[in-house]
């Protein structure tokens, strides 16, 4: 029956009085109506505790939780999320935008696919709302080389109560360390349709991260933290940790160091395969990352030269196709 599952939406607020009444009309112009939406005021010293009270005198969807000091993202989820009564949960920034039918085509596709958890592909654009351009999201088994679901997403409560919701002490890399998570237990699932907006600007948590010398250090050390977590985890040896860490830090990379570790690299990185991933998939997206990596202004000159010279003798010789070339370079020179 449409809509016979309430969805819960958590929706995190810390002075973002500036958008904060777009993305709250963009959730009551859905066209899937049994949700509600928890609005957790995190502590907020501008309107936006205001505005969040002038729509829920509107609506009885809606309730507000107000922090006593604030707490920041991860900890706001983990109240938002306990309060939720609904059996499938999605959250969102007060500086984005739900499209219309953003609920009821992932309620349709979880459901429709049996899986634990939805995303899809999403807008990014700029402050004034302006299209930059189209981000695609996914596979699901590049998920060791970055946050590969991103803003646009759907899943069951039971995701949240198996991973202990999200962990606090891992600001601004929390939504990627959950997915990180539940990719090892949990089904999930592309949609491959454009559902949302995500919106850069000067004052969002990302550009934050990427002008604030302070924040960079944090974050560098939060994607230390959460690696090593899954490196203890799968037991992974010291030369994979290190090869993701380089790689996702976007540090020089030596390959040649590796290239002696590989097949126990590729075995370590097959340890997070636990749920019926492409074994492919998950290697190619790191010979993908490795190579984009060499090719960069941060790669090891020497490392890239010899790619590059065998990359050439492959090309010389190869009486194979374009694609078939190159997908047999990249499995003779990396993993």
């Amino acid at each position: 029956m449409k809509d016979s599952n309430l969805i819960s939406i958590i929706l995190p607020v810390h002075n973002g009085q500036a958008f904060l009444e777009d993305v709250i009309a963009s959730i009551f112009s859905q066209s899937y109506s049994n949700f509600e939406l928890i609005i957790v005021n995190d502590c907020s010293n501008d309107n936006s505790l205001s505005i969040a009270e002038k729509f829920a005198k509107k609506d009885d969807r809606i309730i507000i939780v107000s922090n006593n000091d604030n707490k920041k993202l991860p900890s706001s989820l983990n109240i938002g999320h306990k309060q939720a009564k609904g059996e499938f949960i999605t959250w969102t920034s007060d500086d984005n935008i739900l499209k219309p039918n953003f609920l009821e085509k992932l309620i349709d596709s979880l459901l429709k696919n049996q899986v634990d958890v939805v995303y899809s592909n999403y807008d990014v654009i700029n402050e004034k709302g302006s299209l930059k351009r189209i981000h695609t999201t996914g596979p699901i088994e590049h998920i060791l080389y970055g946050n590969k679901i991103g803003a646009s997403f759907l899943y069951k409560k039971e995701v949240f109560q198996e991973l202990n919701g999200y962990d606090e002490s891992l600001f601004l890399l929390e939504d990627y360390d959950f997915w990180l998570r539940a990719s090892i237990k949990f089904n999930f699932h592309h949609l491959e349709e454009n559902l949302y907006q995500y919106r850069l600007h000067t004052d969002s948590l990302t550009s934050n991260i990427q002008y604030n010398g302070e924040e960079k250090i944090k974050h560098r050390q939060g994607v230390i933290t959460m690696f090593k977590k899954n490196a203890d985890e799968f037991s992974w040896n010291n030369n994979t940790l290190n090869l993701l860490l380089d790689s996702f830090l976007g540090e020089k990379i030596d390959i040649s160091k590796y290239l002696n570790e590989k097949k126990v690299i590729k075995k370590d990185l097959l340890k997070f395969n636990s749920k019926g991933f492409d074994d492919t998939k998950v290697i190619f997206g790191l010979q993908l990352l490795l190579r984009n990596q060499l090719m960069t202004n941060n790669c090891d000159f020497k490392s890239l030269i010899e790619v590059l010279k065998k990359e050439r003798q492959l090309l010389f010789h190869s009486s194979f196709s374009k694609k078939t070339t190159i997908n047999y370079i990249l499995k003779s020179v990396f993993l």
